[in-house]
């Protein structure tokens, strides 16, 4: 179960760590049978780096490509990362979204794989911002929580997710009751609404990103805002609200990003009917 001061992080953050939430032996199994997809599919092995995609000079907004194995495509569908649901996950999606009032997923993760891209160095990105959920009041609580399962060591700068702590709340705000706005609207509001929000989506050469996103921040109506990276040890779980303004970034590291994304859906939430 989460503590309470995790659950304050996650209210105000809309994302909460909770370290080693998944044995080691759990991690390394999962890590092992997305390591042999990814041999017998791509030929890529695990212990031989000369047979990962060349990382190029390219800039670190142009990401994607041969470097990214996303999704489930890549790996058998009876693989479904059961481990992930633990009763320690189980336990802290029980304080998020009420015991009993959720549903276990079909699969507990796909792949967001990312293999060392870029030799630029990192940086706040300013394109690709979204949300993963329509935008709602969720007068009735969250329609799910996501979770991302780290399956190898993600250290700064290696592609790991970027989010706007706090995002989810100003959302909420921006929304009319029985509202439900797509992410690209979503977006367009917060950029209208927040300065701050409208140059983190804009590109100034100029500008020391990492510092004015990340380090210094913003607040607005009381919320403060910031640009956190999914960073993480192997075998934690990272919990985030579905409404979260977040970002693919690039891997400036010399090794893979290996992390699971999953979502447990609030019981009587049709997945497909979110986006119609």
């Amino acid at each position: 179960m989460l503590t309470a001061e995790q659950r304050d992080e996650f209210n105000r953050c809309g994302i909460v760590r909770m370290p080693g939430a998944i044995a080691k032996s759990a991690v390394e199994e999962m890590l092992a049978t997305i390591w042999k997809n990814l041999r017998e599919r791509y030929q890529i092995h695990r212990e031989a780096p000369e047979t990962w995609p060349e990382p190029g000079s390219r800039g670190v907004e142009q990401i994607g490509g041969d470097y990214r194995f996303m999704g489930t495509r890549h790996i058998p569908k009876s693989e479904t990362f059961e481990q992930v649901g633990n009763a320690v996950v189980c336990r802290a999606l029980d304080d998020l979204l009420g015991h009993g009032k959720w549903r276990r997923p079909e699969r507990w993760g796909s792949l967001l794989v990312t293999f060392p891209e870029s030799r630029g160095a990192w940086d706040v990105p300013s394109a690709a911002w979204h949300l993963d959920f329509p935008a709602s009041r969720a007068l009735s609580g969250m329609a799910g929580v996501r979770i991302f399962t780290c399956l190898a060591k993600l250290t700064a700068g290696g592609g790991g997710t970027v989010f706007v702590a706090g995002s989810h709340r100003l959302v909420q705000n921006l929304v009319r009751e029985g509202e439900s706005v797509p992410s690209a609207e979503a977006r367009k509001r917060l950029i209208r609404a927040y300065p701050w929000v409208k140059a983190l989506c804009s590109r100034d050469e100029k500008a020391d990103r990492v510092r004015r996103f990340m380090s210094v921040g913003s607040k607005a109506e009381g919320v403060e805002m910031r640009v956190v990276e999914m960073t993480g040890d192997a075998g934690d779980v990272i919990l985030a609200h579905p409404l979260m303004l977040h970002a693919p970034v690039a891997n400036c590291s010399t090794m893979p990003r290996i992390v699971l994304s999953g979502t447990a859906f609030s019981a009587g939430v049709e997945p497909f009917k979110l986006y119609r």
